[in-house]
C-alpha cells in the first residue's frame, strides 16, 4: 500500500498546484470537460482534465468520460488545481481506450 501511495504521489507531483485560498468552483460549474492528454505507465495510467475546481472536479470525484454521447470508462479524480485535473481510470467500458478530446462529465449518483 505505502509502494501504491508513494508512486502515486511521484506521479502526481508535477501536476500539484497550491491554492491561494480563493473560493472554489461554484454553483454554476459546468462539471465537464475535455480530456487534454492521457499518460500512459506502468502503473498507472493518468487522464488530465481541462478543467479543475473552478468546474466543480474534486479529488474524489467519479466521473464518467464518454465519446460521441457513448460511455467509455469511468474515472476518479486524483489530483486537482482550479484550471486542471488529474484523474484515474477506475474502469473501462468493452477494452474502450481513453483520447485527448473525449468528454469527461461529474456522475449525478458519485458511488463507485
Amino acid at each position: 500500500m505505502r509502494l501504491v501511495v508513494s508512486i502515486l504521489a511521484c506521479l502526481l507531483a508535477p501536476f500539484a498546484v497550491a491554492m491561494d485560498g480563493r473560493a472554489l468552483g461554484t454553483a454554476g460549474s459546468s462539471g465537464r470537460a475535455a480530456v487534454t492528454e492521457v499518460v500512459l505507465s506502468q502503473s498507472a495510467d493518468l487522464i488530465v482534465l481541462s478543467a479543475g475546481y473552478n468546474h466543480g472536479f474534486r479529488p474524489g470525484s467519479v466521473c464518467l468520460v464518454t465519446r460521441e454521447s457513448k460511455p467509455l470508462a469511468t474515472i476518479v479524480i486524483a489530483e486537482a488545481s482550479e484550471q486542471r485535473a488529474v484523474a484515474l481510470i477506475l474502469s473501462l467500458e468493452n477494452q474502450q481506450t481513453i483520447a485527448a478530446g473525449d468528454t469527461v462529465a461529474l456522475r449525478a449518483n458519485p458511488r463507485i
